[in-house]
């Protein structure tokens, strides 16, 4: 049975390759893969789709079996140029919405030191400038900056009902870190089960209200921190910050297959600290690398949601808590865009951006 040609113009890639395995089934009697439970998520990365298979349903042999029959079936779609079948991680299951939140996002770089945290807080309060109601979470336990960028000082309270902790707000943003549940100078060494345990609690203990999107400002690189957010919670997908240079470039490779395992779509990538301008020349230098972000996004077919250039301003708010997105003209309005084209890939409506 073929789909029609216009039918799947609507659709995105994902849907139709489930549309495509919704005919397939291992049985002449039995039901297709999809109804029966043994295709867990797909995940398209660009051309490249990668399938996830539920072990809980198929034995060794119907894995293998099954991905023999699928891998071709998907590789004649029109736009997939590489399937990959594989099971799913045996610790990630679907998770329930955060109760009250309508769409949560990470948002992650392949290494430190690109910008991430700033990107973050200023993609919210961007945001919250538009008429959303959000929400930060910020998740980077070992370097959690977000108190800092966003002028908030003290520790967290309790509710008045003692049950949960009360989200700070700034610029219309309500947030939430470790930094305002420890002392100051106190490190915390994140392991194992700490992570595990400690973790879900940032998410299901803190009062958020309703919420249009929570934004989670996760660690760099690939980490426990990372798996253990997407079994927490369902993540309507990841936004990937990135400088230009070939080293960010080959992180966030690594970064993008491991959230496609995870069933974590990427929405869009975000090339940070692209050139920096003269204040006396005007001339615009290349010092992080050039076209990395541009060239991954034409291999990868993702998005290129932003392109920022370096902005001292940028800097100076970040250290006195001033975020330049606080205001939607200058170099403020570079996050206003890039916001709202966040917004866009989440089809965030106009109708839907108050929280009823």
């Amino acid at each position: 049975m073929s789909l029609n040609c216009s039918y799947q113009a609507m659709q995105s890639l994902e849907e139709q390759v489930l549309a495509a395995l919704s005919q397939l089934s291992l049985s002449e009697e039995g039901p297709d893969v999809v109804s029966a439970g043994q295709v867990y998520d797909v995940v398209a990365t660009g051309g490249a789709v990668r399938v996830l298979l539920d072990t809980e349903h198929l034995s060794d042999e119907l894995q293998e079996a099954l991905a023999g029959a699928i891998t071709p079936l998907v590789e004649a779609l029109p736009g997939v140029e590489r399937a990959v079948v594989k099971p799913r991680p045996q610790s990630i299951a679907k998770r329930a919405a955060l109760p009250g939140v309508r769409r949560v996002v990470g948002i992650h770089s392949g290494k430190g030191g690109v910008g991430k945290s700033t990107v973050t807080v200023n993609i919210a309060v961007a945001l919250a400038a538009q008429g959303f109601s959000v929400g930060l979470l910020d998740a980077d336990v070992y370097g959690p900056s977000a108190p800092t960028l966003l002028g908030v000082t003290g520790r967290a309270e309790m509710t008045a009902d003692g049950d949960r902790i009360e989200p700070r707000e700034a610029y219309g943003v309500r947030m939430m870190s470790l930094g305002l549940l420890l002392p100051e100078e106190q490190a915390l060494i994140w392991r194992g089960s700490l992570i595990d345990e400690g973790l879900p609690q940032l998410f299901y203990d803190i009062d958020w209200g309703e919420l249009d999107l929570l934004l989670v400002d996760l660690p760099p690189g690939t980490s426990d921190v990372h798996m253990a957010v997407a079994q927490s919670v369902a993540l309507s997908g990841v936004v990937t910050v990135t400088s230009p240079g070939q080293v960010a470039i080959d992180d966030v490779r690594r970064g993008l297959e491991m959230f496609a395992d995870l069933a974590v779509p990427c929405l869009g990538l975000v090339e940070n600290m692209a050139g920096v301008s003269c204040r006396s020349c005007g001339h615009v230098g290349a010092l992080f690398g050039a076209g990395g972000a541009t060239e991954l996004s034409r291999q990868t077919g993702l998005p290129l949601l932003a392109q920022l250039p370096f902005m001292p301003d940028v800097a100076v708010g970040s250290d006195t808590g001033h975020p330049v997105a606080r205001d939607a003209t200058g170099h403020g309005l570079h996050f206003h865009t890039l916001a709202r084209s966040v917004a866009d890939a989440l089809k965030l409506t106009e109708q839907e951006e108050v929280s009823r």
